[in-house]
């Protein structure tokens, strides 16, 4: 099986477009996304309702047509309060898949996907998870916002809140269970810490310790993240392996431009292309 691999579009539309026909030129069956598909803005919740009810669903038709398999996580800048609208959506369109803390099967293939994040500077907090029982919170640059079906909400005191929530390491524990490793992929936003996957401007590595030693103990053939759009041009590593399992973060660019993996699951050769 044959897949393209891709992550953190923030609702471009054109990069949505060129994945599609890379994913066609390469003889893909499917295209993984591992999370912020829609696009940021001023009133982000009506801009992210908008682009979910209308192109995402325009263009989930356009790859059935193609033969193409999709399949989703979300990332930390899509907001909670649509889950419910992205997941009756995927369940709508033949052919498509929602990976959000659940898995799919597909071509003899397990996917099982997750959206959550380590805590960081960003002020939108509906996907932020202290990392272990030992990780500080981070101090955030604005106010703290959580998001429902109503709208986006502000948090009197995130400090507070983040500790009364499960850890990132308990989250992760509570995925779907890989019955066979050696066909199983996980697509998981935040990428794991001592990889070189994680790496943003400055050199720090912001990656998960609680995702690193996940992927250690589940012994999987693919581990597959995003988040970090920089990554890959700063430490200049966009794959690594932890274990049995193979890591990739394929770092994204902004513009019209897109950053994919084709993904030959058969042999483990993989395309990466600019």
């Amino acid at each position: 099986m044959r897949i393209l691999y891709l992550s953190d579009l923030h609702g471009r539309t054109k990069a949505y477009f060129e994945a599609l026909e890379r994913a066609k030129a390469a003889g893909a069956q499917a295209i993984i996304n591992g999370g912020d598909l829609y696009p940021l803005g001023r009133n982000l919740f009506e801009v992210q309702r908008s682009f979910l009810e209308g192109f995402f669903v325009e263009f989930l038709d356009l790859c059935h047509k193609d033969g193409i398999t999709f399949l989703a996580t979300l990332g930390n800048m899509d907001l909670r309060g649509l889950d419910d609208i992205f997941r009756r959506i995927l369940r709508e369109v033949p052919g498509a898949f929602s990976l959000l803390e659940e898995s799919a099967n597909v071509g003899g293939y397990t996917f099982i996907g997750s959206a959550m994040t380590t805590d960081g500077p960003f002020s939108l907090k509906d996907r932020c998870l202290l990392d272990t029982s030992l990780s500080k919170v981070t101090r955030t640059s604005g106010p703290a916002l959580l998001s429902d079906r109503q709208g986006i909400h502000m948090v009197p005191d995130w400090h507070q809140r983040i500790t009364e929530l499960p850890t990132l390491a308990e989250h992760l524990q509570g995925l779907p269970r890989a019955e066979n490793p050696e066909k199983t992929l996980y697509v998981i936003h935040q990428p794991p810490y001592g990889t070189g996957l994680g790496i943003i401007s400055s050199g720090a590595d912001v990656g998960s310790h609680a995702v690193a030693d996940f992927l250690v103990e589940s012994g999987a053939l693919l581990a597959l993240h995003g988040h970090i759009h920089e990554s890959p041009f700063s430490g200049g590593i966009w794959q690594s392996r932890l274990g049995r399992t193979i890591c990739l973060q394929p770092g994204q660019l902004s513009g019209n431009g897109c950053v994919t993996v084709t993904i030959d699951l058969e042999t483990l050769h993989f395309d990466r292309r600019c």
